[in-house]
């Protein structure tokens, strides 16, 4: 169908798609009137992957970060892992702790207690609090532990059901994500953004931990591999040398000086990986030696950086460190400067910490002082690390550690090759120890940014909102499903359809009728009150002209199928050329139906007449209609050439030409038999009938194909059965 009929398609059926638009939009207004109101509780994650510079295994040095893709790609990761069943499974597991230890719980548990015992309830308790802080899922093999996997679902604390509540997404333009949390509970929101926030940095640092202690381990494999390598290569050298009584010098020497210098650094770092572990823990023991009231004075951050004069020791002490480090790791007049730097800060950390709560207790004097001392031990520790990964990283880039020897021979060039592989190796390892201790692009710092408070309001209602969506909706549906129910009816529908699928001309087309019973009569003696009669009336009259017009003596009425309506149209169009004066005479040449005949009550004449048992007189029928005549038959199976036998029908045609003004003949279906082709030699004009609400077949494709053949004797179609939405009345 084509567009604007589509449109006058939906104009027409306007009050259907009003209702239904309307049914829509009250059906969702009462069920969103009663939904329960919603919390919606707001967290921020600093993610730090914008400030991140470098990857664990990244050779190149200057890189200028991540493309703008890239940082998007991360959020977009970021924030999917955030709602991965892993992750979410452990804010189930808090939000389920919470409810079974807590005395106000988020949720009603007498579901929960319905099914499991209180005995039952320590027992997931205990496994949830141990799943949790294990990082693990609950596995479904597990008959157990199928049974917590229940219990959640019971409360809507599964990850399916986290999820829906739950959105992650970017700040535009920030280094933040930001966790919006909705649930009927304000608290509960608000719990399941901080638990959520905090479960996702615990597991981000312990999938950091793993990859980085992967890649450590791996590296430090190549590293030893390639030192031992570099070893056998200089201990086969240097017992060449010692043969030819030559002394091993150049490779040899440089690369065992090199090897040793290594090994002193390499050693020194662990110690300071050791003093760190050490410096951590005395600081969290005098931590936990505070009492709860004194700890924020000393426990601040930013107050244990110390005045102007700490700032002036740190400063110092970071030069002497590097410059022992360069050194060598063996000046002994360097080292008793660090330890006298180290206790002239730890001092005055000391006594800026004092100064800021009077005098404390003895107690407190030493867990202060050893606070202190704690945190400056970490401090000269990671920067000693800092120090001995940038003088590896020195060693490596030198261009005298990788010039060759004097001597060219395969085994002198198999040393140096060692060598480079090995610093190389020592290179990447040092890389990636800087990486795990810092910021890199793939794993980036998390930090939550203030703790979430329950909102004090719920979201505003949406109903109306949601109604107008479920209406506009509703109207998108119907239109959409108007249309394809216009795509897939292949019926003819209209004129301009007919005349597009067959190629055909219109003579007319006709409205359908409600009524069998059709009063000619008195539809063009009035005008009718009904549109349809009114208008299939000045229809009739329309063809009524164009037969006119055209004048065919002789007339034959068809179609391609049956019940198309040809019959009543023959009696109407014969009722209405009689009351422009014309004398007309229906013949019922439809062997195989006789329906005019039987409409008519006409006397069936025809085949006795012309099997001559019947006189002239006697063969034709007076209808109800002044004006009209009828010649009835009794139907057969014989074709209209075995009954007419040769030219009689053709000589009764021309002797009734004499007394009619047009002669109306009628023909069965063409898909069906052959009749028509038959009769089209006794008719001057012929029109077949189409009904709009048939489709058409490849059968009638046939049909059509020979009325296209007929060239000046077709006179045209009338589509029949035509709605009269298709008539703009």
């Amino acid at each position: 169908m084509e567009l604007i009929a589509f449109l006058q398609v939906l104009l027409r059926r306007k009050w259907l798609i009003l209702i239904v638009v309307s049914l829509a939009m009250l059906t969702t207004y009462l069920i969103a009137r009663k939904s329960p109101q919603l919390y919606a509780a707001q967290g921020q994650l600093a993610t730090g992957i914008i400030q991140g510079n470098t990857t664990i295994f990244s050779l190149e040095r200057g890189q200028e970060g991540l493309q703008k893709h890239e940082i998007e790609a991360r959020f977009k990761h970021m924030a999917e892992t955030m709602q991965t069943p892993e992750v979410l499974i452990l804010l189930g597991y808090n939000l389920m702790l919470h409810d079974l230890e807590k005395t106000e719980a988020f949720r009603d548990l007498n579901v929960v207690r319905s099914e499991f015992s209180s005995d039952e309830l320590k027992v997931a308790q205990r496994r949830l609090r141990l799943k949790r802080d294990s990082l693990e899922m609950l596995r479904s093999n597990d008959e157990l532990e199928q049974k917590h996997l229940h219990m959640l679902r019971l409360m809507n604390y599964d990850p399916s059901s986290l999820k829906t509540g739950l959105a992650v997404q970017r700040i535009p333009g920030t280094d933040y994500l930001l966790i919006e949390y909705r649930s009927e509970n304000p608290y509960l929101s608000a719990f399941a953004v901080n638990q959520l926030a905090q479960e996702f940095m615990r597991y981000h640092t312990h999938k950091r931990a793993e990859v980085s202690e992967a890649s450590l381990e791996t590296l430090s494999k190549v590293v030893a591999d390639k030192k031992k390598t570099l070893d056998d290569k200089l201990k086969a050298w240097e017992r060449i040398q010692a043969n030819a009584g030559t002394p091993a010098v150049n490779t040899a020497g440089s690369a065992r000086t090199l090897l040793t210098r290594i090994e002193r650094l390499e050693n020194a770092r662990e110690r300071a990986g050791v003093d760190i572990f050490a410096a951590n823990r005395s600081r969290q023991e005098a931590e936990e030696g505070l009492k709860e009231a004194d700890r924020a004075p000393y426990l601040s951050a930013n107050e244990s950086r110390g005045g102007d004069n700490a700032m002036v020791l740190r400063n110092s002490l970071e030069r002497l460190v590097n410059r022992y480090v360069r050194g060598g790791l063996n000046n002994s007049r360097l080292l008793d400067s660090i330890d006298k730097v180290q206790l002239d800060l730890e001092e005055s950390l000391y006594q800026a910490a004092a100064a800021r709560s009077g005098a404390p207790d003895a107690l407190t004097q030493r867990m202060i002082r050893q606070k202190a001392e704690a945190e400056i031990n970490e401090e000269i520790a990671r920067k000693k690390i800092s120090s001995i990964d940038q003088e590896l990283r020195r060693i490596g880039t030198q261009p005298e550690n990788y010039q060759a020897s004097a001597d060219n021979s395969p085994l002198s060039r198999e040393v140096n090759q060692a060598k480079d592989a090995y610093l190389l190796a020592l290179e990447n390892l040092e890389a990636a120890r800087l990486s795990a201790d810092g910021v890199d692009l793939n794993w980036p710092n998390i930090s939550q940014l203030e703790y979430v408070q329950a909102p004090d309001k719920p979201l505003p209602n949406q109903a109306w909102l949601l109604t107008a969506l479920a209406g506009l909706t509703a109207l998108g549906i119907s239109i959409g499903l108007f249309f394809l129910l216009e795509y897939l009816d292949r019926s003819i529908k209209t004129p301009q359809r007919f005349e597009k699928l067959t190629g055909l001309g219109l003579v007319g087309a006709l409205n359908k009728l409600k009524s069998g019973n059709l009063d000619l009569v008195g539809m063009f003696s009035n005008e009718q009150a009904s549109p349809e009669l009114e208008n299939y009336k000045q229809l009739l009259r329309k063809i009524r002209h164009e037969i006119a017009k055209e004048g065919p003596r002789t007339l034959l009425i068809t179609s391609t199928n049956e019940g198309v309506g040809k019959t009543s149209l023959l009696v109407s169009l014969a009722y209405s050329l009689s009351l422009n004066q014309r004398k007309v005479l229906l013949i019922d040449t439809n062997f195989k139906a006789a329906s005019l005949t039987e409409s008519t009550g006409a006397s069936p004449a025809l085949e006795d007449f012309m099997a001559k048992k019947l006189s002239r007189k006697a063969l034709i029928s007076r209808s109800v209609f002044e004006g009209v005549d009828v010649i009835g038959c009794k139907g057969s199976n014989y074709s209209p050439s075995e009954i007419f036998k040769g030219k009689e029908f053709e000589n009764l045609l021309i002797e009734l030409t004499d007394q009619y003004d047009h002669i109306i003949m009628e023909g069965p279906a063409l898909n069906d038999y052959a009749d028509t082709q038959e009769l089209s030699e006794y008719a001057a004009k012929i029109i077949p009938v189409f009904s709009a609400e048939d489709r058409l077949e490849e059968i009638d494709q046939q049909s059509i194909d020979y009325l296209k053949g007929l060239e000046g004797q077709l006179m045209g179609a009338v589509l029949n059965k035509v709605d009269m939405q298709y008539f703009g009345r």
